[in-house]
């Protein structure tokens, strides 16, 4: 062999030997799309043996996970099987996240092509499963899907739609691009229903295996309908018997929020993006002048009116010269600009003097309640200025029927206000009847342990202490929780064997939820919960959130028999409640 081909051998050897060293790294890589937030990839090793995943866990204390034994990865059309892990068992053991809330570890598969430039991460094709889509070097860009044109609307011209009453249900579609099998992604779609105008429902969808769902809404009004999907927000503008259909990219690679919805066709298909647009452009230099007065400088209810009126004339002006279309516009100009919600400190108390609230009913009652109102979710609150005025005709109606019958759904004792309207008046009786029929049922028939509490002569205020009373004596944990609330069941499921092992201790288990969970489903999860059940109003547990200064759910209190609190604190953990315990049982 001459000296060249020997060279040549050798390049081809070193070259060879290179390659099989090769390792790809991604540190901190990008995700297209997850359910799972908590489940945070740190680093990605690809080398042509196996490729690693480094993973951290980062959830509430207590929480438990586990990985499959099926978990793969997908690029291409091909499958690349998990091969092993470090720091943790793979398949039907749980691991129970510390009290720092986080878990590291390591997930190794066989090899992925080291050319590969996203890929996912995937336990099964359950709802339930770990799946992460997307995954790729922050420095790759996914290649952007193409929007057909029809999902691209132009203005119309049209203004808003008169508000009218209308039983007809309205339709939203969903339809997706770079959907895959398994993503299952969920939609949350929040809407004002007329059965409890102060607390807008949400109704949840999950995509189909064609990436498309539909939803049929009673809004009976013409309304802003909210839409969440993954990080994603966005607004359609519907009215009884109208259909939009919204398009949703789901591995649209953009780090700005609102990034999977990326248009819409239909009813007022402009409206949502135009929506975004103002929304962001009304906070940076494009955005309506700032008045000249500063809210520091205010002091006196003439100035503050005073600052009103410059903003306002700022404001309009802004979205006179915008290019958004008509129905944004009309939005903008009749609700979106509202001087009632945006006081704090001395500039709330003064915007709480008759002399303001007056200002207000002179001059903006008319534009917060013209016929093309946008029926919205700040509604309910704007309505007491309206309640308050000598009005009638139907957003006069409407304004009274959305302040009154909150507060009766809540427990306070009010007569019927005026609704001349046969409709909202029929309704309005309707639901006060389903709720009165509601209390009733809920004061019968329960289990000896199950209380519902009916407090609608007592201050709210005075509520803790006269449950506190009930069990003077006794060493007290009360338990705030709600159905909904993950967390709060499990900390139920963790703490049995601590109530257990204290079974000889003079304890009382109080349990307090409320109307925001539902009835039934609650009557369910207690019948295997030991201690004394409470279902309240809203307003009842808000009042007792604060004198406890809980700040979510759930939220714990422990109480001496003398009734003198040791401690309270939010967030389940299992040794600080036991601690807790101790130190209030050592008190007595």
């Amino acid at each position: 062999m001459n000296k060249k081909s020997i060279i040549t051998v050798l390049l081809a050897f070193v070259a060879m030997t290179g390659q099989a060293k090769k390792t790809i790294v991604w540190e901190n890589p990008s995700v297209a799309y997850s359910a799972f937030p908590y489940f945070e990839i740190q680093k990605v090793e690809m080398t042509k043996e196996k490729t690693a995943m480094y993973v951290r866990m980062v959830h509430l204390p207590g929480h438990g996970f586990r990985i499959s034994k099926d978990s793969y990865l997908q690029t291409n059309g091909k499958q690349y099987g998990i091969i092993g892990s470090d720091s943790i068992p793979l398949g039907g053991d749980y691991i129970i996240l510390d009290d720092t809330g986080r878990k590291d570890f390591i997930l190794y598969f066989k090899a992925l092509p080291l050319n590969t430039k996203e890929f996912d991460f995937l336990e099964g094709l359950a709802k339930g499963d770990y799946k992460v889509f997307g995954i790729h070097d922050k420095d790759y860009t996914i290649p952007p899907a193409s929007v057909p044109t029809e999902y691209m609307p132009d203005d119309n011209g049209e203004g808003l739609t008169e508000l009218k009453f209308d039983a007809t249900p309205a339709t939203i579609h969903f339809k997706s691009l770079n959907y895959r099998k398994g993503m299952n992604t969920e939609i949350r779609v929040q809407y004002v229903d007329l059965k409890n105008p102060a607390k807008p429902m949400d109704v949840y969808t999950n995509l189909n295996d064609d990436g498309e769902a539909s939803l049929s809404l009673p809004i009976c009004l013409p309304q802003i309908v909210w839409i969440v999907i993954d990080s994603s927000m966005w607004c359609v503008y519907l009215s009884p018997g109208k259909e939009v259909t919204v398009l949703v990219d789901m591995l649209h690679d953009d780090s700005e929020a609102n990034n999977k919805i990326v248009g819409a066709k239909g009813y007022y298909a402009k409206f949502g993006k135009d929506w975004l647009q103002s929304a962001y452009d009304e906070d940076t230099e494009n955005g309506p002048l700032k008045p000249t007065i500063k809210k520091e400088d205010i002091h006196d209810v003439q100035t503050l009116i005073r600052y009103c009126d410059e903003e306002r004339e700022n404001y309009d002006k802004w979205v006179k010269n915008s290019n958004y279309c008509k129905a944004i516009k009309e939005y903008l100009t009749q609700f979106a600009y509202s001087p009632l919600f945006m006081f704090e400190g001395e500039q709330d108390s003064l915007s709480r003097t008759k002399e303001f609230t007056d200002y207000v009913l002179q001059n903006y009652t008319g534009n917060l309640y013209k016929k093309n109102i946008v029926f919205n979710n700040e509604f309910p609150r704007a309505s007491k200025y309206y309640a308050m005025a000598d009005a009638r005709g139907f957003n006069a109606d409407l304004a009274r029927y959305c302040y009154y019958l909150p507060q009766v759904l809540d427990s306070k004792q009010l007569e019927k206000p005026l609704i001349e309207d046969k409709n909202l008046s029929d309704l309005y009786d309707k639901y006060l009847a389903e709720y009165q029929a509601t209390v009733a049922a809920n004061q019968q028939g329960l289990a000896d342990n199950i209380h519902y509490l009916d407090m609608t002569d007592v201050a709210s205020e005075k509520i803790l202490q006269t449950i506190l009373d009930k069990y003077k004596g006794k060493t007290i944990l009360i338990d705030i929780w709600a159905t909904w609330c993950g967390p709060c069941k499990l900390g139920h499921e963790k703490m049995k064997p601590l109530k257990e092992e204290l079974s000889d201790k003079d304890i009382v288990y109080v349990y307090l939820t409320s109307n925001t969970s539902n009835f039934e489903e609650w009557k369910k999860y207690i019948a295997d919960i030991s201690g004394e059940h409470y279902f309240l109003t809203e307003e009842q547990l808000d009042a007792i959130f604060k004198q406890l200064e809980g700040t979510g759910y759930p939220t714990y209190a422990f109480y001496t028999p003398d009734g003198e609190k040791t401690i309270s604190f939010s967030g389940f953990r299992l040794e600080i409640i036991r601690e807790a315990l101790e130190k209030t049982l050592a008190n007595e």
